[in-house]
């Protein structure tokens, strides 16, 4: 895909069911910037320590889910060392493309899927996998639990995250960043999540976490069956 204005890159009538409508504030501009930063830098922090703490606990001819996986370093990070298969799912039509071109640059093409859409709209058409990841996820979906039930039914050994913890200051940045996104006719919305509305699901689903590092922003978790 082309490069093309913002402007071109964004579609009114799409929208995520949680209303965050990520795929017309992310587009293509936004998709290759990250890409070029990726190739230049490597994945960030928190992408790296959730892709070392998932590969610590093996990861072997093991399967990836994605979700809301953007240029698509996570599965970059574990195609190499172990993982078989990786579908990814992401609301941007913009990144899905970005992430799948480079898959295939990689030389991952044959084990790679990508769809495009709001993930709980699209469960019933996704696979189950050995490892499900959520990076940045979290916070851009307002019913987390509908989100985190449909993530746990597809996770048969791991569920990584990377959300903000529910702070004080996350709490003032939330509100800060909703209120300027309204100012601006911005329908994406800032979620920071009672940590109960996160743990709860995965907890009922057999999943057992732990916290794998903590920045001022984020907070990377991998949760593992019990």
């Amino acid at each position: 895909m082309s490069t093309s204005s913002p402007d071109a890159d964004r579609d009114p009538a799409a929208q995520c069911a949680c209303g965050c409508t990520s795929v017309n504030v992310f587009g293509t501009r936004e998709a290759r910037d990250d890409l070029k930063a990726y190739r230049k830098k490597g994945a960030g922090p928190t992408t790296s320590a959730l892709i070392e703490a998932i590969v610590a606990e093996g990861v072997e001819g093991a399967t990836l889910l994605d979700i809301g996986a953007g240029i698509g370093a996570i599965q970059l990070g574990l195609l190499p060392v172990g993982v078989a298969r990786a579908e990814f799912v992401d609301a941007s039509e913009a990144y899905v493309q970005v992430a799948t071109e480079e898959a295939a640059r990689r030389g991952f093409e044959d084990r790679t899927t990508g769809r495009v859409g709001d993930f709980v709209a699209l469960a019933g058409e996704v696979p189950p996998a050995d490892i499900v990841t959520l990076e940045r996820v979290v916070c851009c979906y307002g019913d987390v639990g509908a989100l985190l039930a449909a993530a746990t039914a597809h996770a048969g050994r791991m569920i990584g995250l990377v959300y903000p913890p529910p702070t004080p200051l996350m709490r003032i940045f939330g509100r800060i960043g909703n209120v300027l996104a309204r100012l601006f006719r911005q329908q994406c919305r800032f979620y920071v999540h009672p940590l109960a509305a996160i743990e709860e699901p995965l907890r009922a689903a057999g999943f057992v976490g732990r916290p794998i590092k903590r920045t001022l922003i984020w907070q990377v978790a991998l949760y593992t069956r019990a």
